[in-house]
């Protein structure tokens, strides 16, 4: 009888791939950073539609007060939603973001 295996420990080399891609992301970036990045226009559509009296209150205070943009926060996807970003951009962003400096 062999040595057992555990294999949900594996990890296919598209899993490794996609980790060190992940890897190559900022966490974070300023709002100002993004702003910059994303430009004038659509980021004031997008805050438009969160100053929306119909959308969550506490969204709507998140975003107005945000400082930092964190990757995978919950105030980022909503952001990203508003501004009609994929994932894949999203991750753009941040990567592109995170070259501009200030």
């Amino acid at each position: 009888m062999g040595i057992p295996i555990d294999l949900s420990r594996l990890r296919t080399a598209d899993a490794r791939a996609a980790e060190a891609q992940r890897d190559l992301i900022p966490a974070e970036v300023t709002v100002m950073q993004a702003m910059i990045v994303v430009g004038e226009e659509k980021w004031a559509r997008a805050m438009a539609i969160a100053e929306d009296a119909a959308y969550p209150w506490a969204m709507r205070a998140a975003l107005r007060g945000a400082t930092m943009l964190v990757r995978d926060s919950e105030t980022m996807d909503t952001l990203a939603f508003l501004l009609g970003f994929s994932p894949e951009e999203t991750d753009r962003l941040f990567i592109e973001a995170a070259e501009v400096t200030l």
